[in-house]
């Protein structure tokens, strides 16, 4: 008897897609949401800085996997990542992972600038290699997984 209860209840989701068909764009466009309406925190929804910056990585990393007008924030990340490779000196991306990290593990950050920092760092990780490119490619992965889009 426990069998066929199993069987019903895995028959539920076809393709293990819980929430439905959601395409990379409309999980993008769903994060967001969830991120603007979480950072507000004024009534269900309430991020901290650390939960803004979590999320904000997941956000970046659809941003990446949906492409089209969600790839802007990317972009402007690796423009202002060009920009201080070019004004420091040598600077690798897997420094600018680091001071990322740094910077949203040490200061005390709101709760917007902290989602930012985790959009940025969505795209910081992917172009960084080492480490961080294991965590961005893991981060992917496992979205794609879990929602079938990255």
């Amino acid at each position: 008897m426990s069998d066929t209860l199993v069987t019903l209840a895995a028959g539920g989701f076809p393709g293990g897609q819980i929430l439905g068909t959601l395409g990379a764009g409309g999980a993008a466009l769903a994060i967001t949401v969830y991120l603007v309406v979480g950072t507000k925190g004024a009534h269900k929804i309430k991020l901290n800085a650390d939960q803004a910056a979590v999320v904000g990585l997941i956000a970046g990393t659809l941003y990446g996997a949906a492409a089209s007008v969600w790839s802007a924030p990317g972009d402007v990340a690796k423009g202002l990542a060009a920009a201080v490779q070019g004004g420091v000196g040598n600077v690798g991306m897997g420094a600018i992972a680091l001071v990322i990290v740094l910077i949203v593990y040490g200061k005390k950050l709101k709760t917007r600038t902290a989602a930012l920092m985790g959009i940025a760092a969505a795209t910081i990780f992917a172009a960084a290699g080492g480490i961080w490119g294991v965590i961005a490619t893991a981060l992917a992965s496992g979205l794609n997984q879990v929602l079938g889009v990255a």
